[in-house]
């Protein structure tokens, strides 16, 4: 008697719609972090002293830029085909470490964020600040977001390039396993393996 054929084993389901998700909210992250104050301090002026303050879109424009390249990287990754896929994954990887580079930037030169509205308010070439710059915590939130949106495009990639693998045997292999019945045993299905070009005699 013929074996049943197995069925072909499903997909594993795609880990893509949590990693995009992940990629949107780092990037969303990293927008909203723009807007605060990053960097503070009060430069010397003609007259005396004047605050300057510095918002993360000032600070680093860069890491606001890669953020709204992510967030198209994410739309695109939704809507196109596999190498799209693999293509927008790459540009979240890219734009994450970006976001992160320009964010880092900031953290350790805070000063050089302040240099040109410190010229501004000094009405000089010069920079001049009393008392160094004042940091605040947005860039590392800006820092952080940019690190989500890197982690979840490298998880996008591999899961885009598993999901173009082949799920399972094709049909000339299930085709070689079929066991062949004997006229004696099963005469439907010796006359089955007749129509599939087998001889159930030999």
């Amino acid at each position: 008697m013929s074996a049943p054929a197995s069925p072909a084993p499903s997909r594993p389901r795609s880990r893509r719609g949590p990693l995009l998700l992940l990629a949107a909210l780092g990037a969303v992250l990293a927008l909203g972090a723009g807007a605060p104050t990053w960097v503070s301090g009060v430069a010397r002026t003609a007259s005396g002293t004047s605050a300057v303050v510095v918002d993360g879109r000032d600070a680093a424009p860069v890491a606001t830029a890669l953020a709204l390249v992510a967030l198209a990287a994410v739309v695109a990754s939704t809507l196109g085909r596999r190498f799209a896929r693999l293509l927008a994954a790459l540009v979240l990887v890219l734009a994450g470490a970006g976001v992160v580079s320009a964010s880092v930037g900031t953290l350790t030169h805070p000063a050089t964020a302040l240099a040109a509205p410190a010229r501004a308010v000094s009405g000089t070439t010069q920079a001049r600040l009393e008392g160094g710059a004042a940091l605040r915590p947005w860039p590392v939130v800006s820092a952080a977001g940019g690190a989500l949106v890197a982690v979840a495009g490298l998880g996008a990639f591999a899961a885009s390039r598993r999901a173009g693998a082949p799920a399972g045997p094709t049909r000339h292999e299930r085709d070689a396993t079929r066991v062949v019945a004997t006229p004696a045993e099963d005469p439907a299905a010796a006359w089955d393996s007749l129509t599939h070009g087998d001889d159930p005699t030999r």
